[in-house]
């Protein structure tokens, strides 16, 4: 029994690491479907820990706190000639 616990507490070390692994990997999306600001401001919240809690809990009940880029904006700031 002692053994079970001392394998549950490595692996409660151990989880926040994974997390900010999902975190990082998941940057470049993140970046483009808000944009630089609200995408770093995401993700800066998602790597504080007992903010992303607070951050998931409202989320869960308001959809999603920061918006998303306006769907038809262009990215690279240029007009089209035509």
């Amino acid at each position: 029994m002692q053994r079970v616990g001392s394998y549950l507490w490595i692996a409660l070390k151990v989880t926040p690491i994974i997390g900010y692994v999902f975190i990082i990997a998941s940057v470049p999306q993140i970046l483009r479907r808000k944009g630089f600001v609200f995408g770093a401001l995401a993700v800066t919240l998602d790597m504080l820990p007992v903010i992303c809690l607070v951050k998931a809990g409202i989320e869960i009940f308001t959809g999603d706190l920061l918006p998303d880029k306006m769907e038809g904006a262009s990215t690279t700031g240029f007009q089209s000639a035509t």
